[in-house]
């Protein structure tokens, strides 16, 4: 189900940008929050009409959202009698880029709803001025603006995706450098650092090896460049996913760079005790 807010619809809707209902609202904006498998979605509906509200506790209509994601084809309906604390729950695999959420009153059973907010313009010439609309199962009386977020799917990736190493000649033996200006990170390492890495990455102890030398270092590097200057967040991909990993691991930017990059890579030392 999609709603027009430019839609003229034959029957009074309570909506921001008409007046079909005088000095009456309706508001549902989500709050957004991400976790490492699952966005979550609050939603506090607030309605402003009282006859409506009757209609939704006996059961005659409801609170309803869509949420719909265009590159996962992602569209599921909730629906909900309470007007606080309502959770919807979806797997982060199934949405990427531009998610879109919808909220309205939806009526289930035919019903009749006498309000002095309706807008005469509905009303039938011989209503004996009673302001009744009939309302049809189907229909929807009450309709917010469409709310929006992007998901960023690398920003769920492990952290080492942030990383791609390369081989650079003029360095020599044993050498190393990082360069942050760009989306992901370039460590450049000597030829001889690039066999070492090679060998290691194909056994589990040598993953941890790696993981505690070479990354564990430019995560330091890059923790402090930002604590320098938070701008870097809107620049970088690699600047937003050790972003994000702060938020999921509810940790700040008070602690000490040793302290930051051994909790958000999931303390790695711990690894080097693991037999393969």
């Amino acid at each position: 189900m999609r709603l027009d807010n430019h839609k003229a619809y034959p029957y009074p809707v309570i909506r921001e940008t008409h007046d079909d209902y005088h000095n009456e609202s309706f508001t549902a904006e989500p709050e957004f929050i991400l976790g490492e498998k699952t966005v979550k979605l609050t939603i506090d509906y607030v309605l402003s009409s009282r006859p409506i509200q009757r209609e939704i506790e006996e059961g005659n209509a409801t609170y309803l959202t869509v949420v719909s994601c265009r590159d996962t084809f992602f569209h599921q309906v909730y629906k909900s009698d309470k007007d606080k604390e309502n959770l919807i729950e979806i797997e982060i695999e199934k949405l990427k880029g531009t998610v879109k959420v919808e909220s309205f009153v939806y009526i289930l059973e035919n019903t009749s709803i006498e309000s002095i907010n309706i807008n005469k313009e509905f009303l039938e010439e011989n209503s004996n001025e009673k302001h009744i609309f009939n309302y049809l199962k189907g229909n929807i009386i009450a309709q917010d603006n469409e709310y929006s977020f992007s998901i960023d799917i690398d920003l769920f990736k492990p952290l080492s995706s942030i990383f791609r190493l390369e081989v650079d000649e003029k360095l020599n033996k044993g050498e190393w450098d990082i360069f942050s200006d760009s989306e992901k990170v370039i460590i450049k390492v000597s030829r001889e650092v690039k066999t070492i890495e090679e060998t290691l990455t194909n056994d589990k102890v040598g993953k941890s090896v790696l993981i505690n030398s070479i990354y564990f270092s430019t995560v330091m590097h890059l923790i402090d460049l930002m604590k320098r200057d938070e701008e870097l967040i809107d620049k970088y991909l690699w600047a937003r996913v050790i972003d994000m990993r702060m938020t999921l691991k509810d940790v700040s930017y008070e602690k000490e760079a040793y302290e930051l990059a051994s909790i958000l890579m999931d303390y790695p030392f711990t690894r080097l005790g693991e037999q393969g």
